[in-house]
C-alpha cells in the first residue's frame, strides 16, 4: 500500500464467516434480494478509492456470521432478513409447520412471519425471507403498558406454540424482536442497530404507546424441539450452555422442554424488572415462571392472566407515567425529550 495511504485504509476486507455470502450474492440477486455493496463479488472497498479511513464508509460494517443477513427486496425495495438453513433439517420442519395457513390466521402466533422459503439449486440450504426487525428491548420502554404489552404478546406467543407441541427451547433477548417500522422510522443498520445509517449521530425513536400496534415476534428456531404426542409427556436430555440457571437441565437426567420455556420467558421477564425499577410490581409474575420445581411453574395462559391480574389494580395514569432504565443519566433524560433520541458522536459520514 502507498504510504500515503492513511492508517486503517489496509485493513482486511471481508472477514471468514462473510466469504459465504459473496458466494450466494448472485443467486439471491437473480431471485429478487440484493445485499449490500460489501457482499458483491466485484466489490472495490470505498476507502480503497478515496485513500480514506474504513471506519469512514458503510460499507466497511460487517458482520460476524454466515447465516443470517439483511437484503432489500428490488421489488419494492423493502428491507428483509434472509436466515440461511438446511432444506431438510429439522428447523425448517418446523418452521413449514408454523408458517401454514391456518397457523398464520391465529392472531396469538407470534413467531416471525415468512414471506418466502427459496432453496438454493444444487445445496442443502434454503434462505428464509423475514421482516426487518430489532432487538424488542430496544429502544428503552416508554411507560408501563409498553412493557405490559410486549410481555402479553410473548406469552400469548408461547402459549400458542406450546399447543402446537412445539418447545422453542431458546428464548432469550436475542431471540426475541419487534418490528421496528413504526418505532424507528428512520430505519435501522443491520450492522449497527442503534444508529440510522451505520454512522453515529442521533438516533431517534417514538414512542411505542404513541404508534400502536407494535409486533414483537420469537425468532430462531434453530434448537426448537416437536413432541407430536403432547407437551405433558415430553422429555428431553440436554444441557444449554447459554441458560446455567435452569435447574433442571441435565444430558443424563430427562426433563420437559416446556417447562424450560416458561423459566427461559420468566428470565427474561427478570432481566427487563432488574432494569426498570418502576417494573417491580411484575415481580411475582416472574418468579413464578421460574420456580426451581418444574411442576409449580404457570402455563403460559396462568402467567398472562397474573400479568393482567396485576396490571387491572395500577391507576391507568401510572401505567402511562414515564419510567426510565436504571441508573440512567441527566444527559439521556435531557436528549431523549429534546431530540427524541440518544445523541452517539463518534466519526462522521463522509463528504467526499
Amino acid at each position: 500500500m502507498d504510504k500515503s495511504s492513511p492508517p486503517g485504509a489496509e485493513k482486511s476486507p471481508l472477514h471468514r464467516s462473510e466469504k459465504a455470502w459473496v458466494n450466494f450474492q448472485p443467486f439471491l440477486s437473480s431471485r429478487g434480494y440484493e445485499l449490500r455493496a460489501r457482499y458483491h463479488p466485484d466489490w472495490i472497498p470505498s476507502w480503497t478509492v478515496h485513500r480514506s479511513f474504513y471506519h469512514e464508509y458503510e460499507d466497511s460494517l460487517a458482520v460476524y456470521q454466515d447465516q443470517v443477513l439483511d437484503a432489500t427486496r428490488t421489488e419494492d425495495g423493502k428491507k428483509v432478513v434472509l436466515k440461511r438453513i438446511e432444506t431438510d433439517g429439522d428447523e425448517m420442519a418446523i418452521i413449514k409447520y408454523l408458517v401454514t395457513p391456518s397457523a398464520r390466521a391465529d392472531p396469538r402466533n407470534r413467531t416471525i412471519p415468512i414471506f418466502e422459503i427459496i432453496q438454493m439449486p444444487h445445496t442443502p440450504w434454503s434462505f428464509l425471507v423475514m421482516p426487518y426487525c430489532r432487538v424488542f428491548n430496544y429502544p428503552p420502554f416508554h411507560c408501563r403498558n409498553e412493557f405490559v404489552d410486549a410481555v402479553s404478546q410473548f406469552m400469548e406467543g408461547l402459549q400458542f406454540m406450546h399447543e402446537l407441541n412445539i418447545a422453542h427451547f431458546d428464548i432469550a433477548p436475542q431471540n426475541m424482536v419487534m418490528d421496528e417500522s413504526r418505532v424507528v422510522p428512520n430505519g435501522s443498520h443491520f450492522s449497527k442497530p442503534r444508529t440510522h445509517t451505520g454512522f453515529h449521530g442521533l438516533f431517534a425513536w417514538n414512542n411505542r404507546c404513541t404508534v400502536l400496534p407494535v409486533n414483537y415476534y420469537f425468532i430462531d428456531f434453530g434448537l426448537s424441539l416437536y413432541f407430536p404426542n403432547g407437551r405433558d409427556t415430553a422429555l428431553h436430555c440436554e444441557t444449554l450452555r447459554t441458560f446455567p440457571d435452569i435447574p433442571e437441565l441435565s444430558d443424563k437426567v430427562s426433563y420437559n422442554p416446556f417447562m424450560v420455556d416458561i423459566f427461559q420467558l420468566g428470565l427474561t421477564v427478570h432481566k427487563l424488572i432488574d432494569a426498570y425499577p418502576a417494573l417491580e410490581a411484575f415481580r411475582p409474575v416472574a418468579t413464578d415462571m421460574t420456580a426451581t420445581n418444574p411442576h409449580e411453574r404457570p402455563t403460559p395462559a396462568n402467567s398472562l392472566a397474573h400479568l393482567r391480574e396485576i396490571t387491572a389494580k395500577i391507576p391507568a395514569t401510572t401505567l402511562s407515567d414515564q419510567i426510565w432504565e436504571k441508573d440512567t443519566g441527566l444527559w439521556k433524560k435531557v436528549t431523549r425529550a429534546v431530540l427524541g433520541g440518544y445523541r452517539y458522536d463518534y466519526l462522521p459520514i463522509p463528504t467526499n
